[in-house]
């Protein structure tokens, strides 16, 4: 899109201003038109199948048509995310935009059955809906996509199908690759969230649509959903390598985006690796923004310092969608916040630390630096003769790390690391003369052997302060058995060497001055990796085996981030977290102990007033392992919905539990739906899935 002169006029009525951070006019659209609300209209899809969408209007923008954003996701308009979609509608349509809110087909009140996730009709319906919206009399023709984490993942796949009315997309804390950053698999290693998500996912899917809407016929839409539902996390475990299903869901060609991304990350995400691929990748107009927050858009995001996002997505918008040239685009590719601690050390406060920015990614500001592991069990630059070290085959080690993306930082996040470091085998190096700044991907290059056809290895990268505690910079774990692309499963063949490259979690943090890098091996990540089959004698080779960690060397002069700050107004004091707090709790000796993860979050029904329902969901998860027996671990998760307004209340159920033999998965799976106390419908699954180099 060219550039086009502002005039002064415009300098006046566009709000253009000069704030304290800038040297420039800067571009802010002035909350002046009033929104108007329709709770709900529907879109004929080519099939015929109709899907409910809420709008937000400016009032006149039938006589001042807008640029529109849609969000597309399956989480329940009407009720769910109702006061997200206020919260967004409120600060996005004043300023000259109109948004709009469906659920994909076969949620909420949209016709339609869905029994999977990013499934092809789903996928389908994009193109048609963003047409549909771009020829509306409010809409001037031009249409973006947001969402975070599912909205994301369909925002990046609606832009690959090159709809001519899509404009640009804002995708947060989501993914363009579902099977190497979603719930799925972490470095081709099946992980417990796909029992977690899988079973949320499967709640969302069954519950009914609102009787207020659709009126008599939501028996019959809530009963068709009921039997479409397939035993879905069975489903998943069909997939454990890259096959068909996946290349239906990734983006491989990335030259097929050709509009506008705005990628969006957090450090405490486990999404965040996407924000530099895809810069790296894509060829299109590009910014990316990784910020301190866990999964969640940067203005509400958790921990702080929070960012004034409206004003940044505002700008984005009225440059891709209203065709004004704010200067947004001149401004650097990459902008991370880089941290001077952790959570666990410095949470409810904000994480203390500052942002930067790249021109270009990857930048030229940051170098590699590599470290060999050693018989000594240090980290140094130069490479020591060729060695074997054994990692021990514990399988109830990672317990320091309790979820794959925490909500909750109190006790969901990283913990401080020492209880896993003394049970794994640890390389170290000196403390450090300077402090230095890791900006990137961490790389572990791996020499190895091993006596059983699957093993898995993880790698925590930590600080080690000079009161000796170890916290957690970043982490990765790999199926050492899979090819590179995660397409084939290759056994490997006892004492036969092979190598492999670890990529770790992008981080952004400060390492400092007289701390020690630690770099910490174990052959499980338990809870979140699903343990090998049986125990394995892995070995490492020295000279072979190197961590490279990216290193941004020292800037003259930083350019501001262009984004008003919220730092943390609270008076929280910063308390470093007591591992005793995590999620995941171990008893016993080492080689035989016993680990657990117990939590439980009871449903808390709440009113909501405008449409006169009181909805809730809970759901609990127990997990627990036994050290010694690699298929002793067991994970069981339950949820429960209930929504009611007088005369009428409904309730599902979903639970699901996993376990394992040395050659198979086997899953237990049921739904349940109730309505005004009666039993409506039941169903359960029994399988049992090969493990396929799992």
């Amino acid at each position: 899109m060219g550039k086009r002169v502002v005039s002064n006029f415009e300098k006046v009525v566009g709000g253009w201003y000069r704030p304290a951070w800038s040297d420039s006019m800067v571009w802010s659209p002035p909350p002046v038109r009033k929104i108007r609300t329709i709770e709900n209209i529907w879109i004929a899809m080519p099939d015929g199948v109709k899907l409910a969408a809420r709008l937000f209007l400016p009032e006149d923008a039938e006589q001042a048509p807008v640029g529109a954003v849609l969000e597309y996701i399956p989480y329940h308009k009407r009720t769910d995310y109702r006061s997200i979609d206020d919260r967004t509608a409120a600060w996005l349509v004043p300023r000259g935009f109109a948004y709009v809110r469906v659920d994909v087909r076969g949620t909420g009140e949209s016709e339609g059955l869905i029994c999977n996730e990013y499934d092809l009709p789903e996928q389908a319906d994009a193109a048609p809906l963003i047409r549909w919206i771009s020829q509306q009399p409010w809409c001037n023709g031009n249409v973006g996509m947001r969402g975070a984490s599912y909205g994301a993942i369909n925002s990046f796949q609606a832009a690959a199908k090159g709809i001519p009315e899509l404009k640009a997309i804002v995708p947060a804390v989501g993914t363009e690759n579902g099977y190497t950053d979603d719930v799925h698999t972490l470095g081709g290693c099946v992980i417990n969230e796909k029992v977690i998500w899988g079973t949320i996912w499967k709640q969302i899917m069954i519950d009914p649509p609102d009787p207020e809407l659709v009126g008599e016929r939501w028996r019959t839409m809530w009963l068709e959903r009921l039997h479409a539902q397939i035993p879905m996390v069975a489903e998943w475990m069909q997939h454990q390598l890259v096959d068909q299903y996946w290349h239906d869901r990734i983006l491989t060609d990335y030259s097929r985006i050709q509009c506008g991304v705005y990628v969006l990350g957090g450090l405490m995400d486990s999404y965040v690796n996407t924000v530099p691929r895809v810069l790296e990748q894509l060829n299109c107009p590009r910014k990316g923004l990784v910020g301190p927050w866990g999964h969640s858009f940067p203005g509400n995001g958790n921990p702080g310092p929070r960012l004034d996002w409206a004003f940044e997505e505002a700008r984005w918008w009225d440059y891709w969608l209203n065709n004004h040239d704010n200067g947004i685009m001149d401004e650097p590719m990459l902008r991370t916040y880089i941290a001077d601690a952790t959570v666990a050390q410095t949470y409810p406060a904000d994480t203390p630390g500052r942002w930067v920015s790249e021109e270009r990614w990857p930048a030229q500001s940051i170098k590699s630096r590599r470290f060999f592991v050693t018989t000594q069990n240090t980290l140094q630059p130069d490479q020591p003769p060729i060695a074997h070290v054994t990692v021990l085959p514990l399988g109830t080690i990672g317990g320091c790390i309790p979820l794959l993306s925490p909500s909750d930082m109190a006790t969901h996040a990283a913990t401080e690391q020492s209880d896993d470091d003394k049970l794994s085998l640890v390389f170290e190096t000196e403390p450090l003369e300077e402090n230095i700044d890791i900006v990137g991907q961490p790389v572990v290059h791996l020499g190895f052997t091993a006596d059983k056809p699957v093993a898995k290895l993880a790698a925590r990268l930590n600080e080690v302060t000079p009161d000796g505690r170890s916290w957690m910079l970043t982490y990765g774990v790999q199926n050492l058995a899979h090819n590179d692309d995660h397409t084939g499963y290759e056994p490997i063949r006892p004492g036969v060497e092979r190598h492999k490259e670890m990529v770790l979690y992008y981080t952004s943090r400060r390492v400092q001055k007289g701390s020690r890098l630690r770099l910490s091996f174990s052959q499980s990540q338990w809870p979140i990796v699903w343990p090998s089959p049986e125990p394995v004698e892995l070995q490492l080779i020295t000279g072979k085996t190197a961590l490279e960690i990216p290193v941004r060397t020292k800037r003259e002069r930083e350019t501001p981030i262009p984004v008003e700050i919220f730092p943390d107004k609270s008076g929280a004091t910063p308390a470093q977290q007591d591992p005793s707090s995590s999620l995941v709790q171990a008893e016993g000796k080492t080689g035989s102990r016993r680990v657990s993860l117990v939590a439980r979050y009871p449903v808390k029904p709440r009113m909501i007033k405008a449409i006169n329902m009181s909805v809730g969901i809970g759901w609990s998860v127990n997990a627990r392992m036994t050290e010694g027996d690699a298929n002793s671990y067991r994970i069981e998760l339950k949820t429960e919905s209930v929504a009611q307004r007088e005369g009428w209340k409904v309730l599902t159920k979903v639970d699901t539990t996993m376990t394992s033999t040395c050659t198979e998965f086997i899953v237990n799976e049921g739904i349940e739906a109730w309505h005004n106390g009666k039993k409506l419908f039941a169903k359960r699954w029994n399988n049992r899935v090969k493990r396929n180099g799992n």
